[in-house]
């Protein structure tokens, strides 16, 4: 497999496919959303527990097979499905559109698999401290309160949220891989921070997203 004609690329295909013929440890990061096994409506996507639980089996093992790092959202309520982790980040919000089963939902466990990318010592990095939590002002594009081209896709995380993440766990220049692309949202925000990227999806609706938004950056990039 060329892996630099794939590279700030979307591909179209399946990702266990995809990643089967990938080399050992060629991205530096996997940051991913898979589904979360409640039932979401997704295109193409049966979201079933028993379904989470083979996507997992089959999914993470590659994820950790050819990246240095991964970080998946498990969610909430399913996320003891998951093999442990190295570490568990804490995503959080201060205002929300979402609700969870014990309230307001304002924050999400972020799995972490691999080593530190950023190395030792507890500095700041590209900007922020380098701590295990992530934190955003305001939460006005999640649940209810997305806005228009975040509700096309069923469970879309905040641009805010992932370029948070990115700033975390990678340095400019490294190569993100997301195998469940969805609407696009990690692709953006690493290709605004300066990242290098690939991004996997399978359903061609979820793909024009996808398209759509980082044409947009991209075109306005080459305006500036």
């Amino acid at each position: 497999m060329n892996l630099d004609r794939m590279i700030n690329k979307i591909v179209w295909g399946d990702c266990l496919e995809v990643m089967k013929r990938m080399p050992d440890k060629c991205v530096d990061a996997v940051i991913t959303d898979p589904p979360f096994g409640l039932n979401f409506p997704y295109v193409g996507y049966d979201d079933t527990i028993e379904n989470l639980k083979h996507l997992i089996g089959i999914f993470l093992p590659e994820a950790i097979r050819i990246s240095k790092l991964v970080a998946v959202f498990p969610s909430i309520a399913n996320c003891y499905l998951y093999p442990q982790p190295d570490w568990i980040v804490s995503c959080q919000w201060d205002t929300t559109g979402s609700r969870g089963k014990f309230g307001w939902n304002q924050w999400m466990p972020l799995n972490l698999y691999g080593a530190d990318l950023i190395g030792g010592g507890f500095t700041n990095v590209n900007g922020g401290l380098k701590s295990d939590v992530i934190s955003v002002s305001g939460g006005s594009s999640v649940g209810f309160m997305r806005n228009a081209i975040e509700t096309e896709h069923t469970c879309p995380k905040p641009i805010g949220i992932i370029k948070k993440i990115i700033n975390r766990l990678t340095i400019d220049g490294m190569l993100i891989l997301d195998p469940f692309l969805g609407s696009g949202t990690t692709a953006v925000a690493a290709y605004q921070l300066g990242r290098r990227f690939i991004g996997i999806e399978r359903e061609l609706r979820y793909i024009g997203i996808a398209r759509r938004r980082l044409d947009a950056v991209m075109s306005q990039t080459k305006l500036w």
